[in-house]
């Protein structure tokens, strides 16, 4: 029923989408999308799970819509004055096992890249996440043996902490150094690769603190990833990147990165200043000449 009413919804504001789109487009103002995605698999279904189908789906339209790059070239595009070009990346979240049978090699397959963030002591240990123990399903975590695999296959790897915390509960700078700097410690030294990129594991405001942000900056990090729900804007510093969380089903993807208005004021309240150096304002928001323009949220 959602997805019919989506589907109605984007009908009656096709003209609205195009117009804002073609405006976008010529002030080089362009947002950039980053999807966040976890376990594709179609046994055991829960929330944090899409199918095969679903996602072959939606890379389907993806393709032919938008430019798929690396969480690099969207940052970038995020940092440059001017972004014309429809513009996604893909992340993956946690690090299941199943993701080997087909998500990475259907990207490989297609020449496609993503950003696959993994909690390193599942996968030292094999142990299954916390999350699946209390759904009575125990997943499989990656294995170092796949981490490679994904690598080989053109994949990146970040970090997402040891342990899978809220890192919003974790006070203690210790603690706060071990599961960030330590799994970028594990990858570093399984893999033989530089770490440049982390994500917060909910990642919504509650789950980020400045002392994790520090931390993140302190280590030399390029940026970091949070589930914020929101599009990224060209003129930005990039260095707090936002994603979008990728529901089943192509017609609620095709809302969010399509514009819908209504999903275009953001004004979430940041927890954390972005870089010492250059601290941003405490709300996001998108370009002052775009968002002048812009109906509030309903």
């Amino acid at each position: 029923m959602r997805e019919s009413a989506l589907w109605l919804y984007q009908k009656l504001t096709r003209r609205s989408r195009r117009e804002l789109l073609d405006k976008l487009r010529e002030r080089g103002e362009m947002p950039v999308a980053i999807l966040f995605y976890h376990r594709i698999a179609d046994k055991h279904p829960n929330g944090w799970t899409m199918s095969r189908k679903n996602f072959a789906e939606q890379l389907d339209w993806l393709q032919q819509h938008y430019d798929i790059v690396s969480l690099a070239e969207a940052q970038r595009r995020i940092q440059a004055p001017f972004c014309d070009r429809p513009t996604v990346a893909l992340t993956f979240d946690d690090g299941y096992s199943e993701n080997a049978e087909y998500a990475i090699p259907e990207l490989a397959r297609r020449n496609l890249t993503a950003t696959y963030f993994v909690s390193t002591e599942f996968v030292r240990t094999g142990l299954p996440f916390p999350h699946d123990q209390k759904t009575g399903i125990s997943l499989a975590p990656n294995t170092v043996a796949e981490l490679r695999s994904f690598i080989d296959l053109g994949m990146e790897v970040g970090a997402h902490t040891r342990h899978h915390p809220d890192m919003g509960q974790v006070a203690e700078a210790g603690a706060i150094r071990n599961e960030i700097g330590g799994s970028i410690d594990d990858l570093r030294r399984w893999l033989k690769i530089d770490v440049r990129y982390f994500a917060f594991p909910y990642g919504l405001p509650q789950n980020v603190t400045q002392a994790a942000v520090d931390v993140i900056s302190e280590l030399g990090l390029a940026g970091f990833c949070t589930a914020y729900g929101a599009l990224n804007w060209p003129k930005s510093i990039g260095f707090h990147l936002r994603r979008i969380h990728a529901d089943p089903g192509v017609e609620r993807l095709k809302n969010w990165l399509t514009l819908d208005r209504r999903k275009l004021e953001d004004t979430t309240e940041l927890p954390f200043a972005e870089s010492k150096q250059e601290p941003t304002a405490a709300t996001d928001v998108a370009p002052k000449s775009f968002q002048l323009s812009r109906p509030q949220s309903s």
